[in-house]
């Protein structure tokens, strides 16, 4: 089974875990400058969040010393509040990346032209106690239209800088546009990134509105290149299928899915969703396998989810006789991205779910379409008429929570609780998650 194709999350609670990639200083305090740059300025005004590594500043500390490497960061943080609109934020995330934040100029779209600007001033030499320091640096970059968290939107930035630093640096990237591996690359490196352990699964929880409990985790592949860096599923899914490895993948996650259970079983009954694509929710081999693991490691039923996207669900006989050897051997089956469209219904009736997802990541967006709410609030009822459980996916914001909650939706899932974290973190990070849900949920 896989994953979730949609997010590309990076580790950590609430803000917090500090993995290789993921700055060393946890940028609390920037985080609350975003949010007060978002109190002062109407959605007229976009926001850009950039992250800056200077590339080479490790090999020029070693040359300056600590004292001079401190006026060199001083001197950097002076010439990008020369080229940003103010007011600007700034903080140091690592020691060598450097989170600014600032107003686009009006008629700015995103903030390319603002990383070009920042890119040539940190390119000019530097002068620092007689010595001359020559850097270069990755820069990434998201827009914000007062519509995205906040811990997203410099995720989003920090992804983009580290595409381009793991190509060498000395470039600009962007949120909107990351770069994806050729095709070709992909399907060269894939068939032995299990052996050379690069795919690894993560966790995203999923709490409950009516108690606060956390009641399942959400498992998420994730594959890590050392030369590709992090390579997001919907790049690298297509070429498992065309080089038939769905299977493999799908016995592997499994495997590390049951050894996971074992490892966290004195948390008590969890429940965890694997997401199926289309080629394993056509192949019989894949529900065996599931069923022949659930029933020699005596998994309880209910503890293993599969969530299928509605618009793989075939549109026969064939769904029913699938969603029922699911059932029959203790799988509970969840339909996503749920709507209140006619194959949503045709597929509902079929697949007779435990739960339907909604996907409430673009509600309150500047880019939401008119009915939107209106069509996911549809479809909450829909459900929750024939005794489905709801749960909203995506939900980064207050505001967001609020919405899903007013409908009756049943669980919650997103940014706003916890972003992913590796799955072998969860027997420490349990414990922390819960405590954010109550103080979220408030119940």
């Amino acid at each position: 089974m896989d994953p979730d194709t949609k997010d590309t999350p990076s580790p950590g609670v609430g803000g917090s875990g500090s993995p290789a990639d993921t700055p060393a200083i946890q940028p609390v305090a920037f985080l609350a400058a975003l949010e007060e740059h978002r109190a002062h300025f109407s959605p007229a005004h976009l926001l850009a969040v950039l992250v800056i590594r200077l590339d080479r500043f490790a090999h020029a500390c070693e040359n300056i010393g600590p004292k001079r490497a401190h006026e060199l960061r001083a001197q950097v943080k002076f010439r990008v509040t020369a080229v940003a609109s103010m007011p600007v934020a700034m903080q140091w995330l690592g020691p060598a990346d450097l989170g600014v934040a600032c107003v686009l100029p009006d008629g700015a779209e995103n903030a390319q032209a603002l990383s070009q600007a920042m890119a040539a001033e940190l390119g000019r030499p530097f002068q620092v106690g007689g010595f001359e320091a020559f850097l270069s640096c990755s820069i990434g970059s998201a827009v914000d239209g007062h519509d995205t968290g906040t811990e997203r939107l410099l995720q989003q930035a920090f992804d983009a800088m580290l595409q381009i630093n793991r190509r060498g640096g000395a470039g600009i990237g962007t949120a909107s546009r990351p770069a994806t591996p050729r095709m070709a690359t992909l399907l060269a490196a894939l068939p032995s990134a299990i052996e050379r352990s690069e795919l690894s699964l993560q966790l995203q929880p999923r709490a409950s509105l009516t108690t606060s409990a956390i009641t399942a985790y959400t498992v998420r592949l994730r594959w890590q290149h050392p030369l590709l860096g992090r390579v997001a599923p919907q790049d690298f899914l297509p070429a498992a299928d065309a080089l038939g490895l769905m299977n493999v993948i799908g016995g592997w996650t499994l495997q590390q899915l049951l050894q996971l259970l074992r490892d966290t079983a004195a948390l008590g009954p969890m429940q965890f969703t694997l997401l199926a694509t289309s080629s394993q929710l056509q192949a019989d081999d894949s529900i065996g396998m599931l069923r022949r693991a659930i029933d020699s490691n005596q998994i309880r039923p209910g503890q293993i989810c599969v969530e299928v996207p509605v618009d793989i669900v075939p549109d026969s006989g064939e769904a029913t006789d699938k969603a029922r050897r699911l059932r029959d051997g203790g799988v509970r089956i969840a339909l996503a991205d749920f709507t209140d469209s006619e194959a949503s219904l045709r597929a509902l009736a079929r697949v007779q779910p435990d739960m339907v997802t909604l996907d409430a990541r673009h509600l309150g967006h500047a880019s939401q379409r008119p009915d939107m709410a209106a069509s996911l609030r549809r479809a909450c009822e829909w459900a929750k008429a024939r005794g489905v459980a709801v749960c909203a996916k995506g939900v980064e914001t207050q505001a967001q929570l609020d919405v899903v909650r007013s409908w009756g939706c049943d669980t919650m899932q997103g940014f706003l609780l916890a972003q992913p974290f590796p799955a072998p973190w969860l027997m420490q990070t349990h414990a922390a998650i819960t405590e954010r849900a109550r103080l979220l949920l408030k119940t």
